[in-house]
């Protein structure tokens, strides 16, 4: 009797790890970001992985176009809240894009580290002007981007 005691408790521990364990509920009150905040998340990972680049002077083309490439809707991606966008927002985006290509200008005439510096800082200084009107929220982790020359 002791055996098939032993033996049932088995299949029952043995059937319950092999249940699903539900996955946890979501939190209805954290809403997911909107595009432009998604879009903004990526790029200041971005940047901050292009930062110790940057500082070794090691940037290469295919490090910035490919950015170019993925931060473009940056230009039409839904704001969390629309009504808190300035019309000088549309001016930041085309700003920062283009100090992007200025950054790939910069790589492809060769640069040295200073002038890749300069220019990298230049992008990260868009998003700071851009911030400073719009969302000023992560001001100081952008201004953790830039590199100290």
């Amino acid at each position: 009797m002791n055996k098939g005691l032993i033996a049932l408790g088995l299949v029952l521990v043995l059937a319950a790890c092999q249940q699903e364990v539900p996955a946890p509920k979501r939190n209805s009150r954290v809403a997911e970001p909107s595009g432009l905040a998604a879009t903004m998340r990526e790029m200041t990972a971005d940047m901050e992985e292009l930062k110790a680049k940057a500082q070794a002077g090691t940037l290469s083309l295919a490090d910035v176009e490919s950015l170019r490439a993925a931060h473009e809707p940056i230009k039409t991606a839904e704001p969390t809240k629309p009504e808190e966008i300035k019309e000088s927002f549309p001016s930041f985006a085309e700003a920062y894009l283009s100090n992007l290509d200025a950054l790939t200008d910069a790589l492809r005439q060769q640069g040295n580290r200073e002038a890749q510096i300069e220019a990298f800082n230049t992008v990260i200084a868009t998003c700071e002007s851009c911030h400073q009107q719009h969302c000023p929220g992560p001001l100081d982790r952008i201004r953790g981007i830039k590199v100290q020359e």
